[in-house]
């Protein structure tokens, strides 16, 4: 292949008064280096960084295949590693970038080869490049955005950022409108999105992750629940993992995040209860675990013993439990807030969401929560108060391109933490990650 090689897509573009568009896909030229790369994608731009990296000497699989596996991951750390960048095994900006300079030669701007037809509607409205997936960012996200918020499946602010709570979304449009579910926004869901527009606007309600408001409650008395999936947050998981924990398939203590460690329980739960396995816990899934856990749900506990108490013990039985339940919420609310600006990329000296430092992304996320907390790593390591082991909530502390505490960020259980890293934008990442594990400095409480 050409050091440069170029890699085809998919170019949807029409005159939609939305400002959505689609039309025959035309086919426009793109190049390596215009999204990030991690372990579990399958796609072309995988394939032509395998091919760059074989070339370099980093990859010595016999071909390339396009999925970017373990054996993928290893040879772009290793890249990392003699360029001495952040190894983390993740194709970002800064390693893409590197490896392009190396093969001598920039990624060429796209739609330089787009048809006559498609330049004369490009140059009087806007267009789709390509697909939107988890990751993406810029207009187009804005506007799929609005139009999931429009239809009543996307219920947060429009941020122009493809994470977690936009694929839920996404998710949640395809499977009422009985399309492939991947929570990828490609030809199939764009032509769906646009053509509803001159519909009858569905009452479909989305099952997505809502931040709750603290000490709130439903009329009787039980926290609200509903389908829970991948980045789901609150007391209706915690309940989940402890029911799914009593069964067997979930061992370790309830964290309160859905993420893959409780996504794969949930499978495990389903194939042993041949239920469809998806790692969703929808109403089946849930109805099940209560029938059969031997820790009821919550929402099924009577509490007709407590009127039988004292006044004064119920005072201080509802005032602890108001405690616990703020304390509970604000936890999840800034799990809920840090998830919903993953994808968001890095930028030095950045504390918004057009990007973030480390520090300027966890500032951000407690001050969502009205916690007014220092803006330096330096500073919220000596604002914070030490834990000896971190929980859901707290702030851990990395060294790495100085001595002292040099990178952060808000740990969500599962022996993982979100962050703002320079390779990775806002990502979740493991703490038994070589390059996190032996920089790990400790945790400190500031909320």
């Amino acid at each position: 292949m050409k050091e440069a090689s170029t890699l085809k897509k998919v170019v949807l573009s029409s005159t939609f008064a939305t400002g959505l568009f689609l039309v025959t896909p035309q086919m426009a030229d793109a190049a390596l280096g215009d999204q990030t790369l991690r372990t579990g994608m399958d796609h072309p731009d995988v394939k032509e960084l395998q091919d760059a990296l074989k070339k370099k000497g980093f990859f010595n699989f016999d071909r390339s295949t396009g999925y970017y596996g373990s054996i993928t991951a290893d040879a772009v750390r290793e890249f990392q590693k003699k360029h001495k960048l952040q190894v983390d095994g993740i194709a970002g900006p800064q390693t893409l970038s590197k490896l392009l300079s190396e093969m001598g030669g920039q990624a060429p701007s796209s739609g330089s080869k787009t048809s006559s037809s498609s330049s004369k509607n490009s140059s009087n409205s806007s267009s789709i490049t390509g697909m939107l997936r988890f990751g993406s960012n810029g207009s187009q996200v804005e506007m799929l955005q609005q139009k999931l918020k429009e239809k009543g499946y996307y219920t947060h602010k429009v941020t122009g950022q493809f994470g977690r709570v936009t694929e839920a979304a996404v998710r949640d449009f395809q499977r009422a409108n009985n399309l492939s579910v991947d929570g990828i926004v490609g030809p199939q869901t764009l032509s769906h999105l646009i053509n509803e527009a001159s519909q009858k606007e569905t009452e479909y309600t989305p099952d997505l992750p809502q931040k709750e408001e603290r000490n709130q409650e439903t009329k009787s008395g039980s926290v609200a629940t509903s389908t829970l999936r991948i980045g789901s947050t609150g007391s209706a998981v915690t309940n989940l993992q402890a029911q799914l924990r009593s069964v067997g398939v979930f061992n370790q203590e309830p964290t309160g995040y859905y993420g893959d460690i409780t996504a794969q329980a949930v499978r495990s739960f389903q194939k042993a209860n041949k239920l469809t396995v998806d790692g969703i816990a929808g109403p089946k899934t849930i109805s099940k675990l209560n029938e059969v856990a031997t820790n009821k749900s919550s929402s099924n506990n009577t509490s007709s013993s407590n009127a039988s108490k004292e006044s004064s013990s119920k005072d201080k039985s509802s005032s602890a439990s108001g405690s616990n339940n703020n304390s509970a919420a604000l936890v999840t609310n800034l799990v809920a807030e840090a998830a919903n600006h993953i994808g968001v990329p890095y930028q030095w000296g950045g504390q918004s969401t057009a990007g973030f430092d480390c520090s300027g992304f966890t500032q951000f996320v407690f001050s969502q929560q009205g916690i007014s907390i220092p803006r330096t790593v330096a500073q919220q390591w000596n604002a914070g108060k030490a834990v000896s082991k971190p929980s859901v909530g707290d702030m851990v502390f990395f060294e790495t391109y100085t001595s002292g505490p040099s990178h952060n960020g808000i740990y969500i259980g599962n022996n993982q933490f979100v962050h703002s890293g320079s390779s990775t934008g806002v990502t979740i990442t493991s703490m038994d990650n070589p390059y996190w594990k032996e920089r790990y400095l400790g945790a400190k409480r500031l909320h």
